[in-house]
C-alpha cells in the first residue's frame, strides 16, 4: 500500500508537489499557514515551500506559492541531460579505477620437471564472476613490461618477426576497441532507440 498524505478539507490544496524542480531548486518540503492562525495572519495564509538549490549543500530556500516557477520543458531537459553527462563521466571514472585493480594470475604447472615428482593438479578457477576483459588486458600489459625488463630477456640475441612492441600495439588496439564499445553501451543505455 502506497503512503498517502491527507490534507484537511478546509485547507487549500498545494499547487506543487515534492520532488518537482523549480528555478530555486527541488521542492523538499511544504508547510501550510492556515488563515485563522497567527502565522497566517502575520505572514499571509497559504503554502510555503522548501527548496534545495544544491543537493551537495545544506542551504535551503523558503518561498511562498506565488513566487515559485517550475522549469520549462526545455530547461528541465537541459538540466537532466547535464546530470546524465555528469553521472556518465563519474561512471567512466569508476570503471577506470575498477580496471586499474591488478589481476593476480596463478598458473599451476601441468607437469613437474623435477625428477620422480608426481605432476601437480591444475588449479580450478573459482570466480564468483569472471574477470573483465579490461583486467586481462591490464595484466597482459604488465607481463609484457616485466618481460622486457627481465635480464634474461635482455641478454638474448632474439629477433623474432613479431616483437614485444607488436604485442603491446595489439593490446593497445584491443583497449581502444573495448573503450569504444563501452562508450556505445553507455550511450545506448542512456538514450535507447524506440
Amino acid at each position: 500500500m502506497e503512503p498517502v498524505i491527507s490534507i484537511p478539507q478546509h485547507w487549500r490544496h498545494p499547487l506543487y508537489a515534492f520532488g518537482q524542480r523549480t528555478e530555486y531548486g527541488v521542492i523538499i518540503g511544504m508547510k501550510y499557514y492556515a488563515p485563522d492562525t497567527y502565522l497566517g495572519s502575520e505572514y499571509g495564509a497559504g503554502w510555503r515551500y522548501v527548496m534545495l538549490p544544491d543537493k551537495n549543500q545544506e542551504d535551503e530556500e523558503h518561498r511562498v506559492e506565488n513566487e515559485i516557477r517550475l522549469l520549462t520543458s526545455e530547461e528541465l531537459k537541459t538540466q537532466l541531460q547535464e546530470e546524465i553527462h555528469y553521472y556518465s563521466r563519474q561512471l567512466e571514472h569508476l570503471n577506470t579505477e575498477l580496471s586499474a585493480i591488478p589481476v593476480t594470475v596463478t598458473i599451476a604447472a601441468a607437469e613437474s620437471t623435477v625428477q620422480n615428482e608426481a605432476p601437480t593438479q591444475p588449479q580450478k578457477k573459482s570466480w564468483d564472476s569472471p574477470p573483465t576483459l579490461q583486467s586481462f588486458i591490464d595484466a597482459a600489459q604488465l607481463i609484457l613490461r616485466e618481460i622486457a625488463k627481465h635480464p634474461d630477456y635482455q641478454a638474448l640475441d632474439y629477433q623474432p618477426d613479431l616483437t614485444l612492441g607488436d604485442a603491446q600495439t595489439a593490446l593497445d588496439y584491443l583497449q581502444s576497441g573495448l573503450e569504444e564499445n563501452q562508450k556505445f553501451d553507455i550511450t545506448s543505455n542512456i538514450f535507447p532507440e524506440d
